[in-house]
């Protein structure tokens, strides 16, 4: 199909439509997260730990999380220098709500590539659904319910990347790249992955070279794709291997626990690591199911959805069955992949039917009809999933409900002062940890700490405390705690 002179004058950067979808998804996506935040709902303990440690970069202290644990620096955890970036904008807004409204931001601004990507390869309006679906994809949703992860940085970096690769800028998508290292440990397999694809693809295209042009491409894409392949898999294995374990007050990858034969002090073998991969079949067989559903299953067609097997491939040979679904924020940097393999697919598609080839794969009947309806049928199951997805709490009053607890909770926090040092339940750590030196009451070692918040109903302790105080006491005999709040099954004590 030819490319008309107005979709070559197209910029996304210019289109309404484009800015409107982006501020829908960073509207709708924020007050997602803002409202469990502020209904003290959180989905784990990932928000408070971030809050902490984001908090002391801002103060220019070394990234010591006692949320995470007693004196647990979190480089010991993850390799999560990135977030660094966040820290300027916490020292003005010492909030929880900061990391929350970065994420949102962040998912938003992931929208212009993946459109920019769609829009000059199949047109605007193709485009223009394809950026709709990719905005409110289920996986973008996961990561936003789930509190904050460092990850949020990896979705626009992956999108940019991705989106200038397949328009043939190889420069582009190597620079956009190359800063994910530092984001998340495993995150310097995608980015080796993403070379391996330059190197591969510059190869392959050497057969096609025109005498007119020369090897310069060639060169160009084998030179960045080396450099990438070099650099993302050296960044993670010296943090999994070096940094890590140097943190680390076991001097030890945690997650290799997770790894079972891959794991240390385990006999690995090729058979024993099929084995173990082999399990739990039918939640994956479901996760990769759904991960190319929203693309129409056209992220099949195309090289490009093999970037996804880095992160599948770490996910389903452990052992721990939470990375193996389609819960928690695993599968937002797989959102941009799917998509833009989508979009390289319907492109090669489109242009093989023009010039009247084969060689797609599928039946011709098969591959037009992608081609004219593969956008709308992505925007429709969008639409469809989202009743299935985070985003339609947006239509429950209850979302917004600020309850009697929470009012109480609020108040009790209102006690603490700022600088103090605390120890309190999952809900309440978050908050707390943006002004406070905050302990998760669950955690074993915790000192002695001036304040003790703790909420009833909400302590995590089964069955739940009948006389808090009395608990308390127990928890901490002889530390002379004296109650000095108390409501709605809410406490503040404070010791003596």
């Amino acid at each position: 199909m030819p490319v008309t002179r107005a979709e070559r004058l197209y910029s996304v950067w210019r289109d309404p439509v484009a800015w409107t979808i982006a501020a829908l998804a960073f509207g709708a996506y924020f007050t997602i997260s803002l409202f469990r935040l502020l209904t003290l709902a959180p989905a784990s303990w990932d928000l408070g730990i971030y809050t902490e440690y984001v908090r002391q970069l801002s103060l220019l202290r070394a990234p010591i999380v006692d949320v995470r644990g007693p004196g647990f620096n979190l480089l010991g955890d993850h390799f999560q220098v990135a977030l660094a970036v966040l820290a300027p904008f916490f020292r003005i807004v010492p909030s929880p709500a900061t990391l929350l409204f970065f994420q949102a931001l962040l998912t938003a601004l992931s929208v212009f590539p993946v459109m920019a990507a769609a829009s000059a390869l199949l047109g605007p309006g193709r485009g223009r659904l394809i950026g709709f679906a990719y905005g409110f994809s289920w996986g973008l949703q996961q990561m936003i319910d789930f509190d904050f992860h460092e990850i949020a940085l990896a979705v626009p970096l992956l999108a940019f990347s991705l989106s200038a690769l397949i328009r043939g800028r190889v420069r582009a998508a190597a620079l956009w790249a190359l800063p994910m290292v530092f984001i998340k440990e495993d995150q310097g397999f995608t980015v080796a992955a993403i070379g391996a694809y330059l190197i591969f693809d510059g190869i392959a295209a050497s057969s096609r070279i025109d005498p007119r042009v020369g090897l310069g491409p060639l060169r160009r894409s084998l030179a960045w794709g080396t450099l990438l392949v070099v650099w993302g898999l050296l960044w993670s294995v010296f943090a999994i291997t070096v940094i890590i374990p140097h943190f680390n007050p076991l001097h030890e990858y945690y997650y290799w626990k997770d790894g079972g034969v891959v794991g240390a002090g385990h006999g690995f073998s090729a058979g024993s690591l099929i084995a173990q991969a082999a399990t739990g079949w039918p939640v994956k067989l479901q996760t990769l199911v759904l991960l190319v559903l929203p693309t129409a299953f056209a992220a099949l067609g195309s090289p490009i959805a093999l970037l996804a097997l880095p992160s599948l491939l770490l996910r389903f040979v452990s052992t721990n069955t939470a990375y193996w679904g389609t819960d928690w924020h695993y599968n937002a940097t797989l959102m941009p992949i799917v998509f833009i393999a989508a979009v390289e697919a319907l492109a090669r598609w489109q242009a093989a039917d023009s010039g009247g080839r084969r060689g797609s794969g599928l039946p011709a009947r098969v591959r037009s009809g992608l081609v004219r309806h593969g956008a709308p049928m992505m925007a429709a199951v969008t639409v469809a999933l989202a009743f299935q997805f985070p985003v339609s709490t947006l239509w429950h009053g209850s979302t917004y409900t600020i309850s009697p607890q929470v009012e109480a909770d609020d108040a009790a926090m209102a006690v603490v002062p700022d600088g103090a040092t605390v120890v309190t339940t999952l809900n309440l750590l978050a908050p707390l940890a943006a002004r406070t030196d905050t302990f998760w009451i669950g955690n074993a070692g915790n000192p002695l700490t001036t304040y003790i918040v703790f909420d009833g109903k909400n302590s995590g302790y089964v069955p739940a405390p009948a006389n808090v105080p009395a608990f308390i006491a127990q928890l901490y005999p002889h530390a002379g705690y004296v109650l000095l709040f108390a409501r709605s099954d809410v406490y503040v004590f404070r010791r003596g």
